[in-house]
């Protein structure tokens, strides 16, 4: 008689789980088609194996090596959100096309001392060292008595 009331909630919850499979009948059989489709195709392989993965690949993504760099990138690309934009627009639009240009004619003859000066003396390299100028001197620590 004991054995029998021990195996009573066990009816009971057998009865509770056969009453809703019936109830939800076709949500279940609908599942288990997607189920199937996903083995036939290969994909509940290839999820069972990322979801294996997944602890490792979450622990490598974690390291403090790149938390770092994340950091990095995201205040690099937080400073040159202030940058205006316009002439890093025209940068991306019109350097690369310039660059393949210039690759697509090599030079043939070395670059002489009079044409280095000219390229120096042009107003665009003045622009850019005037610019990384300004940045490196941007870097440098103030002062005690002034604040950044």
């Amino acid at each position: 008689m004991t054995e029998v009331n021990a195996r009573q909630p066990e009816r009971e919850a057998t009865d509770r789980l056969l009453a809703k499979l019936a109830e939800h009948a076709d949500a279940v059989e609908q599942l288990l088609e997607v189920v199937g489709r996903l083995q036939r195709s290969g994909l509940l392989a290839a999820m069972d194996g990322v979801l294996a993965e997944f602890d490792e690949q979450f622990s490598a993504a974690t390291r403090p090596e790149l938390m770092t760099l994340l950091a990095n990138l995201m205040m690099l690309l937080g400073a040159l959100g202030q940058v205006r934009y316009e002439p890093l627009f025209r940068l991306a639009l019109y350097a690369a096309q310039a660059a393949n240009e210039k690759l697509a004619r090599p030079r043939t003859r070395p670059l002489g001392l009079g044409e280095a000066w000219q390229v120096l003396r042009s107003p665009e390299v003045a622009q850019a060292v005037e610019v990384l100028l300004a940045a490196l001197r941007a870097m440098r620590v103030p002062p005690q008595g002034r604040s950044a």
